[in-house]
């Protein structure tokens, strides 16, 4: 029944020879390019890179134009001639630059590119998990496919038992109990069979979600041990510098210490260049003819701050929690990566000698199965004994596979804790989504308001 593992793990489907098979990697292309939830992130994070060029404006002129127009009419019972009028035109173009404002400006810019820094790293992560959601529901549907191979060539077999049950039965050689035996084992892989079909197509709809096709001749997947760390020392050292979660965080908390210094230099005073050039004509009432004024001013604005309620000093305390705060998340970060690091290296480590441990299990029950039937054409053995011994055949086949698949799953995590598990990392062919050259363009926006996809 098993030539080696993996042709039991992909029994009867030929996958590995179909010319449109769809490898493993080929799905996380399409899920890097199709999936929504990574397209979501990505344009979450071009709006944050908004906030570089909103933290930047305050190095820049603010400009304004005014204009207005005004009439009186006025109508005295004491002035026989009728009534008077004015009107009045006004233009003026104002610009503030500002000069000094406390450092909150610089220090605003800081925390900002920091910030974003910490989102760019959360893409990241983000990237990762549905790069693993994506090989996960891969290797599901390649373990239920072989699942329920196994369940229709372990339902044929039980037929064919049956059928010579039966007739077995009808010349005296068996009694009615093997024969009901034989019949309650072929339903029960009836049942087990649909049940497993039924698996198959919750998880290849999942997979559909995720990736963004529906799956189609898959195929074993390609050597991923190349990408694989060859100890756990070598796995936490590359770690430690590349984890997206702990480069989050800390960037995390440099932005919540440049905004410290931002808050506090709400106690400093502002200075502001203030210039206007001013146009007026007016027609005053009685008087012949326009009188026109033109105006030119420019000043130096210092404005010092002494008491706003508390306001400035509540914001400078509040952002000192949220810095101290930030702090022990780059702590928690660096405790989880080691938990999750740990848990997937001896998850990945445990199904590896499983899978050496099943082999032999199955190689067992191979050589049992072929005895208890010799044995039971000699009458040493009874229906039920051969009906067994498929039965842990079946079921050692079985868990072969889904050892298998949790292997592969647990590789692909601890990658993810690594911080390997990215399209670049495997050199998916995919065009690489670039967050710091959009980062990098819009910073230096001044008067574009278009955005792209």
């Amino acid at each position: 029944m098993k030539k080696n593992f993996f042709s039991a793990l992909l029994l009867a489907s030929a996958l590995s020879t179909t010319a449109s098979a769809e490898t493993i990697f080929e799905a996380m292309s399409a899920a890097y390019e199709n999936n929504p939830t990574l397209q979501s992130q990505r344009a979450y994070l071009r709006s944050i890179d908004e906030n570089a060029a909103i933290a930047r404006s305050g190095f820049r002129p603010n400009l304004s134009l005014n204009g207005s127009y005004g009439e009186v009419n006025s109508n005295d019972d004491l002035n026989q001639s009728g009534s008077d009028g004015s009107t009045s035109k006004n233009i003026s173009a104002n610009i503030t630059q500002p000069i000094f404002s406390g450092l909150s400006t610089v220090n605003t810019v800081k925390s900002t590119d920091s910030a974003i820094r910490a989102e760019q790293n959360n893409l990241m992560n983000v990237e990762q998990s549905i790069l693993l959601e994506a090989s996960t529901a891969y290797f599901d549907v390649v373990q239920n496919k072989a699942i329920v191979d196994l369940q229709k060539n372990n339902e044929k077999l039980l037929k064919k038992r049956l059928d010579e049950t039966l007739e077995r039965f009808k010349v005296g050689e068996v009694t009615r109990t093997d024969v009901s035996q034989a019949k309650a084992r072929y339903s029960s892989a009836q049942s087990d069979r649909i049940s497993s079909e039924g698996t198959l197509e919750a998880s290849k709809a999942e997979y559909a979600r995720i990736v963004g096709n529906e799956p189609k001749d898959l195929t074993e997947p390609g050597d991923i041990n190349k990408f694989l760390p060859a100890g756990f020392r070598e796995a936490y050292e590359y770690a430690k510098e590349h984890n997206y979660s702990i480069q989050q965080a800390k960037h995390n908390l440099d932005s919540k210490e440049y905004n410290v210094s931002a808050q506090t230099g709400g106690l400093f005073p502002v200075v502001s260049l203030d210039g206007s050039v001013a146009k007026s004509n007016n027609n005053p009432a009685g008087i012949y003819g326009e009188h026109t004024t033109d105006n030119v001013e420019w000043g130096v604005n210092v404005n010092v701050p002494l008491y706003n309620g508390g306001e400035t000093r509540a914001k400078i305390r509040q952002s000192k929690y949220q810095k101290w705060q930030a702090q022990e998340q780059v702590l928690e970060a660096e405790r989880q990566l080691r938990s999750d690091l740990k848990s997937a290296w001896e998850y990945m480590s445990t199904n590896k000698a499983r899978i050496s441990s099943i082999k032999d299990q199955v190689k067992a029950n191979e050589i049992a199965l072929d005895g208890v039937q010799k044995e039971e054409a000699l009458g040493n053995r009874t229906i039920l004994d051969v009906l067994n011994a498929y039965q842990e055949l079946l079921n050692s086949n079985v868990e072969e596979v889904k050892a298998r698949r949790d292997y592969y799953v647990s590789s692909m995590a601890l990658l993810m804790a690594m911080g390997k598990l990215t399209a670049q990392d495997l050199n998916l062919n995919v065009n690489l989504y670039d967050a710091k050259k959009h980062y990098k363009d819009t910073r230096g926006k001044w008067f574009s308001i278009s955005v792209e996809k």
